[in-house]
């Protein structure tokens, strides 16, 4: 997994825990002295490790510390690849989009990112069904994601997982529905 995405969760549980929460988490489940740099790759237990003392310590269960580091990630991410954003007209483009435009950006920027397969289509007016695949099963944190951007985009979201691969299917299927939030 790129540190890009390690830095995220750093400056999440920073924010909201402080700095010594992320060095004792670093002391715990990393090797000694890492320092997480965007551009490089780590091993994907790592993060989860890194999550799964989040979720002790915060006294949550792991599928919530997930989802809310996904959500915390979409803002995280946002000022530092702003371009890829600005490419997008709403919500539906942008999840429409995210492996034929967000992904392929992403590959771009750093070598071998290893992403998730994302499928995606529009049912009706206000739902789409997203197919998840990653042999990291960091579905939650797509979850988590997919919040980020509805936020961002000023709408609400109902997310209903109706296959799951940590349930024994090949892939996720996600129902999102949406709508915009008037104010």
């Amino acid at each position: 997994m790129k540190g890009v995405i390690f830095r995220g969760l750093e400056s999440l549980v920073i924010e909201k825990c402080g700095m010594a929460v992320w060095d004792t988490l670093l002391e715990k489940n990393a090797p000694e002295d890492r320092v997480y740099i965007s551009v490089q790759s780590y091993p994907d237990d790592e993060l989860v490790g890194l999550a799964q003392y989040v979720a002790v310590a915060l006294q949550l269960p792991i599928a919530e510390v997930l989802k809310a580091f996904g959500e915390y990630l979409f803002g995280y991410l946002l000022p530092r690849h702003s371009t890829i954003i600005a490419k997008f007209d709403g919500f539906v483009s942008l999840i429409m989009s995210i492996d034929s435009v967000i992904h392929s950006e992403v590959a771009k920027l750093y070598q071998e990112p290893n992403l998730p397969k994302i499928r995606c289509k529009v049912i009706e007016d206000g739902l789409i069904l997203m197919h998840y695949y990653s042999s990291r099963k960091l579905c939650l944190c797509a979850e988590g994601l997919i919040y980020g951007a509805a936020a961002h985009y000023n709408m609400t979201v109902t997310l209903k997982h109706i296959e799951c691969m940590h349930k024994g299917a090949d892939e996720c299927a996600i129902e999102v529905r949406f709508k915009q939030v008037i104010v």
